[in-house]
């Protein structure tokens, strides 16, 4: 999917002072090239957020904007520039949506597409080492608590007697056989 031409060569403007003006964000990036517009960001009362959205009308004006504007310092503040990503309406991806869901990872998000989080599945490798990581820490406790049975195996309902096996079982329920070694 192509960008329309109102987000190509747009950066963004984090860290402005909020008594900066547009006028004022013109003047900071002019000498890095052709500024077509910038655009304040403001809040519901109207009052500057403290950042803004520059188009340029090059590429090359807009990296050269990043270079030399990104952590430099104005009024005392950070600024962060970087180029505004493409993101097309209704098409984010999982990466783009940022933290997983936590609820589609114990197979209870009901809000499928809907969902603001990505719902990727967690995997196999690190639920294999998270679960054996878990039985190993119960059997440690196990064998502190009874030091009398050095040499034999930890009793099976040992390891089920607390609520973590319970969730370690479900876990391992919804798991591939082959991850759990079966």
């Amino acid at each position: 999917m192509g960008r329309s031409s109102r987000e190509l060569h747009k950066v963004i403007v984090v860290g402005l002072p909020t008594t900066s003006t547009t006028e004022d964000l013109l003047k900071l990036v002019k000498p890095y090239g052709n500024a077509l517009e910038a655009a304040h960001a403001v809040d519901a009362e109207g009052k500057p957020r403290g950042f803004a959205f520059v188009r340029f009308a090059d590429a090359d004006a807009q990296q050269a904007a990043i270079a030399g504007l990104d952590k430099s310092d104005l009024g005392g503040r950070t600024l962060n520039v970087r180029a505004v990503e493409d993101r097309s309406a209704g098409a984010a991806s999982a990466a783009a949506k940022g933290r997983p869901c936590f609820d589609f990872a114990r197979g209870k998000c009901s809000r499928g597409a809907a969902c603001k989080w990505a719902h990727v599945k967690p995997p196999a490798a690190a639920m294999r080492a998270t679960l054996t990581a878990a039985l190993e820490r119960k059997e440690a406790a196990w064998r502190e608590a009874h030091p009398e049975a050095e040499g034999e195996p930890v009793p099976a309902e040992a390891l089920r007697r607390d609520v973590a096996w319970s969730a370690m079982r479900r876990m391992l329920e919804r798991c591939p056989r082959e991850v759990v070694g079966e």
